[in-house]
């Protein structure tokens, strides 16, 4: 020390000591928006909201053609031959035989043939009633010979006559196939598989 004097402070740390409150102010300046020479970093987060909507269920009669919607049918409901056979008058057919139809079964069967189209063809469909309620029929294509077989509470089963591809209509020579058919309560599911119908297969429904 220097006589009278204070302590003597070396230049650098007189520097250093000059710069330390516009260090300190440097941190807040950084996070303010305005001010030349300042940048702001902003940080997003997406918040995604997931919304379960509930399953609406419709009870629904399928079979390989015409299908009906909920409600479902009552089976415990009478339906008469004559209305049956106003049903499949609509769609274009005649009742095949009348000796299958049981009204007292809560699945009803009723066999019917196209009543147009070109000569040297037949189409035969099953039209399936639960009650009163026509529910679909048994493919969405018709079948050269068709015939139930057995049926009884929720079954009917069908024998499909198996055409060779140079048969006649009438003349089915490749044996037959059966499928039987079961009301579930909502659904007519087919039990086993159905037979093409398509007419160049070695065996077919024609």
């Amino acid at each position: 020390m220097r006589g009278g004097e204070g302590p003597i402070v070396p230049f650098r740390r007189r520097i250093l000591l000059a710069l330390a409150p516009v260090a300190l102010a440097l941190p807040a300046l950084a996070g303010c928006g305005g001010g030349a020479g300042t940048s702001a970093h902003v940080t997003t987060r997406t918040v995604t909201h997931t919304v379960t909507v509930p399953a609406t269920t419709t009870a629904t009669a399928t079979t390989g053609g015409t299908t009906n919607a909920a409600p479902p049918p009552n089976p415990s409901a009478t339906l008469s031959l004559h209305a049956a056979e106003q049903v499949l008058a609509a769609h274009g057919y005649a009742t095949l035989t009348e000796r299958d139809w049981r009204p007292d079964q809560p699945l009803k069967v009723l066999l019917g043939v196209a009543t147009g189209g070109p000569s040297g063809t037949r189409r035969e469909l099953a039209f399936f009633f639960v009650g009163a309620t026509f529910i679909g029929n048994d493919t969405a294509a018709p079948s050269g010979q068709l015939e139930v077989a057995a049926q009884g509470g929720d079954n009917v089963t069908l024998q499909y006559g198996l055409y060779r591809p140079s048969d006649a209509i009438d003349d089915p020579t490749g044996g037959s196939a059966s499928v039987t058919y079961h009301w579930t309560g909502t659904r007519l599911v087919p039990q086993d598989p159905i037979p093409t119908a398509a007419p160049n297969a070695p065996l077919s429904r024609r």
